[in-house]
């Protein structure tokens, strides 16, 4: 149970990040959801508070903004008091461009998003859960199957997880003595709407193209709640033993 604890989740107005906050809520924790759609955001703080009243708390942040992250963590800790769980969640797609085609726009938009912002969420969490008392918390960073692979997306995408991947074993083993904790599941195709999930990253014809093509091999799909549950099993004390560890959840494709 995660009755009293205090749970943080980026990207949180859904697909995924919906689903782990759901699951959180279930469970019996204080949910922070941080999205930057604001609509979502507040249709998703709606219909989460009606099920769960005054467990949630919405925060619209840029995770890029480093004076907003700081402003977020603030305001998370004068509601609840204190922060158990970080789940750096939120992420973008780029354009599945290789290398010799790829603007550095586009790779210094990418990497901000999915490697420097959750480098940034963390190392606030980390710096709260050393002065809290009992010290201690969980950091899950979800990565991608892109994070151990040559192709699910582009150069800029592929190389960003493989970084969350250095990034969550580097946290895990350096904060292991201050009951600080660090793992990552990696996701493969999930129970969302792919289109949906491409648009923010404006997924190109090529790309389409690619999924058309590789339909013929019908990955195994995750359902969400399931994706969700293995992040709640990481992040709990029986998982603790999983520190540093960087799970597949990929229904082996």
């Amino acid at each position: 149970s995660y009755s009293g604890k205090t749970v943080l989740v980026t990207g949180a107005a859904g697909g995924l990040g919906k689903a782990i906050s759901t699951a959180f809520l279930e469970a019996g924790a204080n949910v922070v959801i941080v999205d930057v759609n604001k609509a979502r955001l507040s249709a998703t703080d709606e219909e989460l508070s009606a099920a769960h009243p005054g467990r949630v708390l919405a925060l619209e942040a840029n995770l890029t903004d480093e004076p907003a992250l700081e402003e977020m963590m603030s305001t998370v800790l004068a509601k609840f008091g204190r922060l158990d769980v970080l789940v750096n969640n939120a992420g973008i797609m780029d354009l599945f461009d290789p290398v010799g085609d790829l603007e550095k726009s586009l790779w210094d938009k990418v990497i901000a998003v999915n490697l420097t912002a959750p480098m940034m969420t963390s190392k606030l969490a980390v710096n709260q859960f050393l002065k809290q008392e009992p010290q201690g918390g969980a950091i899950l960073n979800v990565a991608s199957t892109a994070s151990v692979k040559g192709f699910p997306a582009g150069a800029a995408y592929v190389a960003s997880k493989h970084g969350v991947i250095g990034l969550t074993k580097n946290t895990a083993v350096f904060y292991a003595k201050k009951n600080i904790r660090c793992t990552a599941i990696l996701p493969g195709p999930m129970q969302t709407n792919v289109t949906d999930a491409f648009a923010s990253g404006g997924m190109n014809k090529d790309g389409f193209a690619f999924m058309e093509k590789t339909a013929a091999f019908e990955p195994a799909v995750s359902p969400l709640p399931k994706v969700a549950a293995s992040v709640l099993y990481l992040c709990s004390e029986a998982g603790s033993v999983a520190n540093g560890a960087c799970v597949p959840i990929d229904n082996g494709w």
